[in-house]
C-alpha cells in the first residue's frame, strides 16, 4: 500500500477527523510570531484543522494534499466554519507543487516531514512572510505516541535551522513534551518546531 493510500483510507474510515477538529496548539499560541494575515499555504493539510484556523482569522489558504479524503473533509469543515479555503489533492512533491517565487505570507508544515519542502519555502515567502514547521525528531523512534516510524522522515538534531537558509529563525525548541496536542499524539513525544522569517 501506498502512502497516499494509507492516508487516503485513515480519513476515509475515521468518522471524527483523525487528528481531531482543534488546531496545532503550537500554531494557536504562536500567532503572534506571525506576520498579518495574508496568503497561506498549508502543505500536507490534510483534513483542514489548521488551514480552517487560520482561514476564520482572515487567512487566505491554500491547502493541498495527497489524499481527496482529506481535501474533501477540509472544505466540508471550512463551509461548516464559515470560511473560505481553497484546496486541491495533489503529488506533493516539489516538483509537483507549483508556487510562485514570494508570493507567500505563510507555510505550514506541521506533521509533514519533507526537507525538500522546507528548503523550497524560503523561495516561496514575501518579504516579512514565514515559514511553521512541527514535527517529530528522530528520538520518537519507537514510541507509541505519534509519527511516522521511518526515520527517513524524522528531523536530524539541529537540522530544521540548517534547511531554511536565510531565513530568521524566530524559534525553535528540539524537545521531550508531555502536553497532549490531538487525539493521534498523546503521551510524551519528542517533538521539533521551527518558525522562521524573511526579513521584511
Amino acid at each position: 500500500m501506498s502512502e497516499r493510500e494509507r492516508w487516503e483510507r485513515r480519513y476515509r474510515d475515521t468518522e471524527e477527523p483523525y487528528y481531531g477538529r482543534e488546531p496545532s496548539g503550537f500554531l494557536a499560541r504562536s500567532l503572534t510570531l506571525l506576520p498579518p494575515p495574508g496568503r497561506c499555504l498549508d502543505l500536507g493539510g490534510g483534513q483542514g484543522r489548521n488551514a480552517v484556523f487560520l482561514a476564520r482569522r482572515g487567512w487566505d489558504v491554500i491547502l493541498l494534499d495527497t489524499a481527496v479524503a482529506g481535501v474533501a473533509r477540509a472544505c466540508s469543515s471550512a463551509r461548516h466554519a464559515g470560511a473560505s479555503l481553497a484546496a486541491a489533492a495533489t503529488d506533493l512533491s516539489v516538483g509537483g507543487v507549483a508556487v510562485r517565487e514570494a508570493s507567500l505570507d505563510l507555510v505550514l508544515l506541521i506533521n509533514y516531514h519533507d526537507r525538500q519542502a522546507v528548503a523550497a519555502a524560503r523561495g516561496w515567502l514575501r518579504p516579512g512572510g514565514a515559514l511553521l514547521v512541527e514535527g517529530f525528531a528522530q528520538e520518537q523512534l519507537g514510541r507509541g505516541s505519534g509519527g511516522p516510524q521511518d526515520p527517513a522522515f524524522l528531523w536530524h538534531p539541529n537540522e530544521l535551522p540548517t534547511l531554511v537558509g536565510d531565513l530568521r529563525v524566530v524559534w525553535y525548541e528540539d524537545r521531550l513534551t508531555g502536553e497532549d496536542d490531538n487525539p493521534r499524539h498523546r503521551g510524551a513525544r519528542w517533538v521539533v518546531r521551527l518558525i522562521a522569517r524573511r526579513d521584511a
